[in-house]
């Protein structure tokens, strides 16, 4: 199976290609009907070789989507019914439930809604417990900790996802009947622990005077206190006073708004989401036209590079639009459009 991404006028696709195709009666319902729990499928063919369109426009991959977020209960609770709506769906269309991917890579959702859609390949089968162990691992690694029922529920339905034959349906059953409170306790263990206490650093010039050090602080934990410094080094000079032994120019990349409406962005991590779901992304801007996750800026070695991640309204550089998922090198001095928010490169 080879993966591609397309765009089309205003909507894109995630296009899943198969060499070798046949037809079968799994095709044909997948094409001919709008299976609810599934993303909307069309087919096209080369010679011997099919590609599946799958409608992904404004939706976001579960795996991108959990990268900045954790999980609650209603969220976790919202996605297993997913599951269950598309195996259910299987057995009402004639469908065969082992065609259902269940990789965070091809589950898509609403951010806000979290109603999932999955892909429904045809030409490829996985072992279904297998796939829900492997889902249930990757969930356990992302559950909001301090919601003592998403707790819960992961650690139930790694349980159940263990069992030789899991019954998702009879598991959501049992599990709203007893209010969520069947099984697995809230443990101390998995509670969230405090975060470590912060004071910022003062400085003391020649003169007598004081002040705060905005990006330097004293972190207590229970191992004692560390310093940390995200200036360039420091040195005393004669007077007392203190000066730079390195420039003071900011690490990562800058990208300076065009106007005056939007906010610059500093690009400091290795993966950098940006978009207008504030609680999802690293740069917040809040425009008509911007995706609630719309774009990426990734570094790799020494290079940053941009990426349109399924965005409605487009991602462009130097004036050109990016194909979904498509990676582009950044350098100073290019121009970089969100929409129409636009920003200028600097080093």
């Amino acid at each position: 199976m080879n993966v591609a991404y397309r765009r089309e006028l205003d909507h894109n696709y995630l296009v899943l290609e198969q060499e070798e195709y046949q037809e079968s009666y799994q095709v044909g319902m997948l094409l001919k009907n709008k299976v609810p729990g599934f993303l909307e499928c069309r087919m096209s063919c080369l010679d011997k070789n099919a590609s599946l369109y799958y409608e992904i426009t404004s939706r976001q991959s579960l795996r991108l989507v959990l990268e900045r977020k954790r999980l609650t209960q209603t969220e976790l609770l919202k996605l297993l019914e997913g599951i269950c709506q598309a195996a259910c769906s299987c057995g009402e269309y004639l469908l065969d439930v082992e065609h259902i991917l269940l990789t965070p890579d091809y589950i898509y959702l609403d951010p806000d809604e979290w109603e999932p859609f999955f892909c429904f390949f045809p030409f490829e089968k996985q072992e279904m417990g297998g796939a829900l162990l492997e889902l249930a691992e990757y969930l356990l690694d992302r559950l909001d900790r301090q919601d003592s029922g998403a707790v819960t529920l992961g650690y139930e339905f790694y349980r159940l996802a263990g069992e030789e034959n899991p019954s998702l349906k009879k598991f959501l059953e049992t599990w709203k009947e007893e209010g969520g409170n069947i099984g697995f306790a809230d443990c101390q263990e998995f509670k969230r622990q405090p975060e470590p206490a912060e004071r910022k650093l003062i400085r003391y010039d020649g003169s007598g005077e004081k002040s705060v050090l905005e990006d330097t602080c004293i972190r207590e934990s229970g191992g004692g206190k560390s310093i940390e410094n995200v200036f360039p080094e420091w040195s005393t000079d004669k007077e007392g006073g203190t000066s730079f032994l390195s420039g003071l120019r900011e690490p990562g990349l800058f990208l300076r708004s065009e106007s005056a409406a939007h906010p610059d962005l500093r690009i400091t991590k290795e993966n950098f989401l940006i978009g207008k779901k504030k609680d999802a992304v690293d740069g917040w801007v809040k425009a008509r036209g911007i995706s609630r996750i719309h774009g990426r800026i990734t570094k790799e070695e020494d290079c940053y590079y941009l990426t349109d991640l399924n965005s409605t309204n487009g991602t462009f550089l130097n004036g050109g639009r990016l194909e979904v998922n498509e990676k582009a090198r950044l350098r100073p001095g290019d121009t970089v459009g969100f929409a129409d928010v636009r920003y200028v490169v600097e080093g």
